[in-house]
């Protein structure tokens, strides 16, 4: 017979939550939001167990940082798959996921990300492999000196989202201008 105090171990679903809970803490709170215990607390398991799957916080970060380029890379693939226009795709994926207000969709994924670059230099690199990786595999069709003005643009809105300091309705305005901007045949 079973034991019912016993919990069935599926050690993947654990680590998954795990990495769910400090992807969200992360982009509510940064790195010094995210402490172990919190995140053991908040996943439901022990510290011990958190450190079963993590043996540290920069472990715990990384892999935070690597889940969430995953699924950027599936979000930008999936976004990029709907545009039937090949030239500034990516750019217009970027733009598009950069500015999106969306905390429960892959906009949390992207605070989360930017969080760990705009605090913790050591992460960076993760971040610019992920970047320079999609810019030489899309290098065809966003390559051009006014697409990388773009993408460098929505970063700089992205800051004033993120500071507080935009006018939401300018921000959409720009963000379309922007858009336009990346069709060959924009002024």
């Amino acid at each position: 017979m079973d034991n019912p105090y016993k919990r069935k171990k599926e050690p993947e679903r654990v680590r998954q939550r795990i990495l769910d809970v400090a992807i969200q803490l992360t982009a509510d709170k940064g790195l010094s939001g995210v402490s172990l215990q919190a995140v053991a607390d908040l996943s439901g398991v022990t510290k011990g167990g958190l450190l079963h799957h993590f043996p540290n916080k920069p472990a715990l970060i990384h892999g935070v940082v690597s889940t969430v380029l995953q699924r950027l890379d599936q979000a930008f693939d999936e976004y990029m798959a709907r545009d039937p226009e090949p030239y500034g795709r990516f750019t217009r994926a970027f733009i598009h996921f950069t500015l999106q207000r969306d905390a429960q969709e892959i906009g949390s994924f992207w605070t989360a990300i930017s969080m760990v670059m705009l605090t913790d230099q050591a992460f960076n690199a993760q971040w610019i492999e992920w970047l320079n990786g999609r810019l030489v595999l899309h290098a065809e069709t966003d390559s051009g000196i006014e697409l990388q003005l773009l993408r460098c643009a929505a970063d700089g809105l992205w800051l004033t989202m993120f500071t507080g300091v935009d006018d939401p309705d300018e921000t959409q305005r720009l963000e379309l201008e922007m858009m336009r901007r990346t069709y060959h045949n924009a002024p």
